[in-house]
């Protein structure tokens, strides 16, 4: 009744709209019209579905639904449930995975309110940001731990930013993900300043059996994964081996050459060996992944208020598909990259309580990254001759490419004795971590020099360095102090040291002066980050907590051709406290959590711009002998703070329904930010821009889904599934001069069970939201002017079928 209701609703409002009665019809207009009165119909037709759930009386849970009870998570490096543990986590399960085909970190943050994961100008430039604590630039904020081993990536490039590719690599076989919130450096290290996201693979069992996971769809959409396990000795080694491939198309091509500007292509192998010997536990996983990623999607426009103070909001009007171009010189290479993982994960059992853990990891990422870097689809430079060979093409017509190599190793090796004495729990150990990353750029403007063209062999390569040790203690005690009681202690100490080399003398234009390392610096930073929280459970049903962690992140040096002085950043830190609530209701049909939390935020590393000689503004004293048109560097905010609260509720108020929903309240802002301000301010003017919201970060986020399933026949269950994704506008720079439109988005499946097989439909922003999600200071190139803006071209809607089976 009710979706009766709403389409009568926007067949209505078509006949009443002011242009309905001519044939010059709006087609934005209607369009937006249309979506907005269908977006209020789903929202109100899943606001009407849980009021129903809580006045319905509950019924018998299907086989198979898990409540906050029965989620195993393993965030602390032990099995614990995911309503008695006194952090604030969301899993997402492996049903919902397989069923959504979830294969990237982008997938995850669309089920997460507070996560966001943008991907910028480029696949490298990826941005993940959790509970209002964004990633500017650098290394992220958000831990992306594989199997209990840190793989976050890094860049050092100044021109693109972002916290690297290698955070973008595709998922194979995972079982569950867990998106722990809030500084967890004890069980995660270093990188979980903000939080983790855990992914956590498939164990080898000794049961024979295996999956099959097909999908087809729009825009060439073709994945496949599958994966067999079984015993090999007994019931002491089992083993497991898996593979996956997929490819995409792309929503956009680039018209010069019809190449697909978002295209995907994907294939990996895994494996992995259990062994289980009375009191000792072994596992040995080892993976490979090749990733293609296709040149980004979007193009520039010119910001149309121009005003100090000016606020450009970038909406679904502003986007204009037919924009969305590159020159078409030669097929750009995109993001294309080789994952080689190794884990080592050993346990062994004293008794008594005592139990040792080892954790190895071994992480290697090569790959190019060549993209479009004017934005501009002119094939042809052109320019002014300055005679000796040297044309500048900037006042006039510049062809771009943007390209490098980049190498990754990580190898980390953890130790920790844990004993479990009944009512005192307590754990010890080290951390040793090191990291080796190297970029070569080749990037380059064409027809500056003779030698310049659209290929790389005669271009000379400018290296960068960094490296990264990492030496860490850490511990932990908790003590039951009652029955329904229990505090805890944790303590991690870090001493990191950094050393960085990078190649800054080159005139990134003409690719004159010396190719050679001529920066070199070297630091170290220390931590002590303690973490206490206390837990009482009220009834079986229903568990408070509180908490109070300290995170940290190292600082760096900038790399680019910026002044000396300006080359090290500091060390950030935050504290977060935080009151939470975890319990179920109605004989467990009802489950419910929320939580409140303020983060005290100090030295945040934030990015600005300064104007090199290759702009019209520049070059400016920060960089007097930058060759770029724009360079991005890091700098310290003195503080921002973030206050927040979250609640999710999931309902079963029938066996054949489930009601699910979370909402997310995010205040990130700066307190105290003296800088220099950047366009349209005129050029090192200071400004403090406390009292301004912190970037990419929405006020209001929330998820909600309703799933209904029931059977058709006594082998057989129909099921049907809607879930919807919204966030509030937000600002793209610390400036706060460009604002995000807010974004609704709906997606959808209707499918069969049988014993052992799925099959569904699937539609993914089924009204066609093409409202962009990330925007960055562009600059323009063509000629350089200064109110570019470089906006990303967002998903359109699409839709496939899915096959499952488990053998």
């Amino acid at each position: 009744m009710r979706m009766l209701l709403c389409a009568r609703i926007v067949r209505q409002a078509i006949a009443d709209h002011p242009r309905s009665q001519t044939r010059n019809i709006d087609p934005r207009g209607a369009k937006r019209m249309i979506g907005k009165l269908l977006q209020t119909c789903s929202l109100a037709t899943m606001a009407a579905a849980a009021g129903l759930a809580s006045s319905a009386q509950a019924q018998e849970r299907p086989a198979g639904a898990s409540t906050g009870g029965d989620i195993v998570v393993t965030a602390r490096r032990r099995e614990e449930t995911l309503q008695d543990i006194p952090v604030a986590i969301n899993v997402v399960s492996q049903d919902t995975i397989e069923r959504k085909g979830v294969r990237d970190m982008s997938s995850v943050a669309a089920m997460t309110p507070g996560l966001q994961f943008d991907t910028g100008a480029s696949p490298a430039d990826i941005r993940p940001s959790l509970r209002g604590v964004a990633l500017i630039e650098g290394r992220s904020n958000v831990a992306m731990i594989v199997d209990g081993i840190d793989t976050t990536g890094v860049s050092l490039n100044t021109t693109v930013g972002g916290g690297g590719n290698q955070n973008a690599t595709a998922l194979m076989d995972i079982a569950r993900i867990e998106v722990v919130k809030g500084p967890q450096t004890v069980y995660f290290g270093r990188s979980a300043f903000a939080g983790a996201i855990s992914f956590v693979s498939k164990d080898p069992e000794f049961t024979p059996g295996g999956t099959f996971n097909f999908g087809l769809g729009a825009y060439g959409q073709q994945d496949a994964t599958a994966h067999v396990t079984g015993p090999v000795i007994g019931d002491v080694v089992a083993a497991k081996l898996s593979a996956t491939y997929s490819n995409f198309s792309g929503f956009y091509k680039n018209p010069g050459n019809g190449q697909g500007l978002d295209a995907s292509r994907n294939y990996g192998v895994g494996g992995t060996v259990l062994i289980e010997s009375g009191a000792f536990t072994g596992k040995i996983r080892g993976s490979y992944l090749n990733s293609n990623a296709g040149p980004g999607a979007g193009y520039v426009i010119q910001r149309e208020d121009t005003s100090l103070y000016g606020v450009n909001t970038i909406t679904e009007e502003t986007f204009d598909p037919d924009e969305v171009n590159m020159s078409s010189d030669h097929r750009y290479a995109g993001n294309n990259s080789e994952t080689y993982r190794g884990v080592l994960d050993l346990e062994y059992d004293f008794g008594n309580g005592f139990v040792l853990n080892s954790l190895s990891g071994y992480n290697r990422t090569k790959g190019r990254l060549e993209f479009d870097f004017d934005k501009e689809p002119q094939n042809v430079p052109q320019g002014v001759d300055l005679g000796g060979g040297l044309v500048n093409c900037l006042s006039m017509v510049c062809v771009g490419i943007f390209d490098f190599d980049n190498d990754l190793q990580q190898i980390s090796s953890d130790l920790r004795l844990s004993y479990d004495g009944g009512p005192i729990r307590a754990m010890v150990g080290g951390y040793v971590f090191d990291e080796n990353y190297k970029e070569v750029d080749y990037s380059r403007f064409l027809g500056a020099r003779p030698f310049i063209t659209s290929t790389r062999a005669d271009i000379p390569g400018r290296v960068n360095r960094l490296n990264t040790n990492t030496y860490s203690g850490f511990g932990s005690v908790e003590f039951d102090l009652a029955r329904a009681l229990t505090v805890t202690g944790e303590l991690r100490y870090n001493h990191e040291v950094i050393s960085a080399a990078a190649t800054t003398g080159v005139n990134l234009l003409f690719l004159t002066g010396a190719n050679e390392i001529d920066f070199r610096g070297k630091t170290s930073f220390d931590a002590w980050l303690p973490r206490v929280s206390a837990a009482w459970k009220v009834s079986p049903d229903l568990n408070i907590y509180a908490s109070a962690a300290k995170g940290s992140k190292p600082g760096g040096f900038n790399t680019g051709q910026v002044r000396d002085d300006l080359r090290p950043f500091g060390q950030e830190s935050i504290w977060t406290y935080e009151l939470g609530v975890k319990g179920s209701l109605l004989n467990g049909d009802l489950n419910f959590e929320a939580d409140v939390y303020y983060s005290d935020w100090l030295d945040l590393q934030v990015t600005t711009v300064c104007y090199g000689s290759l702009s019209a503004q520049g070059p400016e004293p920060e960089c007097p002998n930058s060759s770029a048109v724009t360079l991005n560097y890091i700098i310290n905010a003195k503080k921002a703070e973030v206050k927040g609260a979250e609640v999710g509720v999931n309902a079963t108020p029938f066996h054949w329904l489930t009601l699910s929903g979370s909402y997310a309240y995010t205040d990130s802002k700066f307190k105290d930010f003296a800088a220099r301000d950047v366009f349209p301010s005129p050029a090192g003017v200071d400004r403090q821009f406390g009292g301004n919201r912190v970037p990419l970060v929405p006020r209001h986020s929330a998820t909600g889904m309703v799933h209904i399933e029931a059977p058709i026949t006594d082998e057989l269950d129909g099921f049907i599934e809607g879930t919807g994704n919204y966030r509030s506008s937000r600002f793209a720079r610390f400036d706060n001069r460009v604002k995000l439109d807010e974004k609704f988005t709906a997606d959808a499946q209707i499918g069969l069970k049988g014993g052992s097989w799925t099959a569904l439909v699937f539609v993914n922003n089924i009204f066609n939201n093409l409202t962009p999600d990330f925007s960055r200071f562009w600059g323009s190139f063509n000629p350089s002017t200064s109110n570019g803006e470089y906006i990303t071209a967002p998903a359109r809607r699409t839709g496939g079928v899915r096959f499952i089976k488990n053998f």
